[in-house]
């Protein structure tokens, strides 16, 4: 089974809209649907805001269905010039950069597994931006604040959400991925440019993941 997940039901409402629907109800008050698609099968669920919700939902969504693959697949600012707002993004790298270690020598970074998926999307996605994901609790709407996170941590996107998901998926042995899709920049502009293309890019990385689940065979890995 694959979970696939989105910070807002938007995000993940293509997976929803796809799928021959076997099940659906609620799991913390959050709504979900399970059914498949292609040969995949698949539940979708989405609604949840900052670390602590992500780890929260995911957790829950695990030890019901026992998926062999989440996805993450939602939205995220740009942070680094490589990337602009339109641009679909795969995470190789999780880094949560308000979170000190003090007991650990460096930086505590995740790297993404090397899954089915990710093989595929790195061969045939040729439009994809690949690199690290940064993640906080705090939503960032000033450049310099920015500029300030990636010269300290790198990455090619900011979000509140892919770090802990990531790390809640490895330590239930779950592999996964994150696609995002970059709505603003991290700037004094972000909630205009969130307001001006959520509706229009909130599902973009939901479509690639259904286009490939309706050719491909990925619940497999």
């Amino acid at each position: 089974m694959i979970l696939a997940l989105g910070v807002f039901l938007p995000e993940v409402k293509p997976v929803m809209d796809s799928m021959l629907v076997l099940e659906s109800g609620e799991i913390l008050g959050r709504h979900f649907c399970r059914g498949v698609i292609g040969n995949n099968e698949v539940v979708a669920c989405g609604g949840f805001v900052g670390k602590v919700e992500s780890s929260m939902l995911t957790q829950r969504l695990i030890d019901r269905f026992n998926p062999r693959l989440a996805v993450l697949s939602s939205c995220a600012a740009g942070i680094d010039e490589s990337v602009q707002i339109g641009d679909v993004v795969v995470g190789t790298e999780f880094e949560e950069y308000d979170t000190i270690f003090p007991l650990s020598e460096g930086k505590m970074v995740m790297k993404a597994p090397d899954t089915l998926l990710m093989r595929f999307l790195k061969v045939y996605f040729k439009a994809g931006k690949f690199g690290k994901i940064l993640s906080g609790d705090a939503v960032v709407a000033n450049a310099s604040v920015r500029d300030e996170i990636h010269s300290s941590h790198g990455g090619i996107a900011l979000d509140m959400d892919s770090a802990p998901f990531a790390k809640t998926a490895y330590e239930n042995k779950c592999s996964y991925l994150v696609i995002k899709t970059i709505l603003d920049m991290a700037d004094e502009n972000s909630k205009r440019d969130f307001d001006r293309h959520f509706s229009e890019l909130a599902g973009r990385s939901s479509e690639l993941l259904v286009e490939i689940m309706k050719n491909h065979y990925i619940d497999r890995e």
